[in-house]
C-alpha cells in the first residue's frame, strides 16, 4: 500500500477527509511573495499513485507528484519547492505577457492566483490563470448578468502576438458560448430603466431554455391580454405541461418543471443567463 511506503520513507501520514493524506514539514518554509507569509508544511493528499497538494492555498494547484519516484521524504520536499518557485515564475511572466496585450491583471494574495478582467464586443469576460501557466475564460458577462461559467479549455496567453489576435481567439471563444442576436430582460431592464414596460395589449413572450438528465426542454409563456398569459412546457417526446395563469399566481418556471417532470428544481440546467 502506497500509504504504508510513504510512512516507511519518514513521511507524516494521517487519515483526512478524502482519504490518506501525507503532512510534510518544511525545512525551508515556502514564502508568499506577496504577504510575505511564510509557509511551514505542506497537506498533500493521496490519490491512488499521486500526491496532490491540497494546503495551503498557494500550493494547490500545482502538479500532483508521482508516489513511486519518491525514494526519501527530502526529494518530496524539493520537487514541492521546484514546482512553487516554477509558478512563482509564471505567475509573472504571465502577468507581464497580459499587460503587453493590453490587459491589467492582479494576483489574488492568498491563492497566487492570476485574474484579468476585458471587454469583447458586448461582454465582459474573467479571466483566470492556474499554476500550470495556462488562462482560462471563467465567466461571460452581458449586462450584469452571467452568461457562462468555465468556458472554452485552458490556454497560453504567450502564443498570441499582440492584443488583435488575443482579442480575435477570446471573440471566438464568446461566440461559442454565447448564442447572438438574443436579447434578455435583464438587458432590457438594465438599457430602458425599471420604469419601462410593454403596452397592456402588446405581445410579450418568454422562453426558457433548459435541460434535465440529459434531455433538453423548452418552456413559453405567451401574454394573452394585460396580466394573463398561457404556458407551454415541452421536451424531446412533446407537451409535457400547458395552462393559463395570472402573471401574479406564476410560482416560477423552476417550479412547473420540476412538478411536471418529476424532478428536483436541483436537477435543472439552464442554458441561457440566469436562473429564472
Amino acid at each position: 500500500m502506497e500509504a504504508d511506503r510513504l510512512a516507511q520513507l519518514g513521511l507524516m501520514v494521517q487519515e483526512g477527509a478524502a482519504g490518506p493524506e501525507v503532512v510534510l514539514l518544511l525545512h525551508r518554509a515556502v514564502v508568499n511573495p506577496l504577504t510575505r507569509r511564510p509557509v511551514p508544511a505542506v497537506t498533500l493528499a493521496l490519490a491512488e499513485e499521486l500526491l496532490i497538494p491540497v494546503d495551503p492555498p498557494e500550493l494547490v494547484g500545482l502538479p500532483p507528484l508521482a508516489v513511486d519516484a519518491l525514494t526519501e521524504a527530502p526529494e518530496l520536499e524539493a520537487r514541492l519547492l521546484a514546482g512553487f518557485d516554477e509558478h512563482v515564475a509564471r505567475l509573472e511572466a504571465m502577468a507581464r505577457t497580459l499587460e503587453a496585450l493590453g490587459l491589467q491583471p492582479s494576483v489574488d494574495a492568498g491563492t497566487l492566483e492570476l485574474r484579468a478582467e476585458t471587454q469583447v464586443g458586448g461582454f465582459r469576460l474573467l479571466l483566470g490563470g492556474d499554476k500550470l501557466g495556462r488562462l482560462r475564460v471563467l465567466e461571460v458577462h452581458r449586462a450584469g448578468a452571467l452568461l457562462r461559467s468555465e468556458v472554452g479549455t485552458p490556454f497560453s496567453p504567450q502564443q498570441y502576438p499582440d492584443a488583435a489576435a488575443f482579442q480575435a481567439h477570446l471573440a471566438a471563444v464568446v461566440g461559442a458560448a454565447a448564442p447572438r442576436g438574443e436579447v434578455g430582460y435583464g438587458e432590457l431592464a438594465e438599457r430602458f430603466g425599471p420604469a419601462a414596460r410593454p403596452p397592456p395589449g402588446g405581445n410579450l413572450e418568454v422562453v426558457s431554455d433548459f435541460t434535465v438528465r440529459g434531455e433538453r426542454y423548452r418552456f413559453v409563456a405567451a401574454r394573452v391580454r394585460g396580466r394573463t398569459f398561457r404556458g407551454l412546457l415541452a421536451g424531446p417526446d412533446g407537451k409535457k405541461w400547458a395552462d393559463h395563469f395570472q402573471l401574479e399566481d406564476f410560482t416560477g418556471v423552476a417550479d412547473v418543471a420540476a412538478r411536471a417532470l418529476g424532478v428536483s428544481p436541483e436537477e435543472i440546467s439552464w442554458l441561457e443567463g440566469d436562473d429564472p
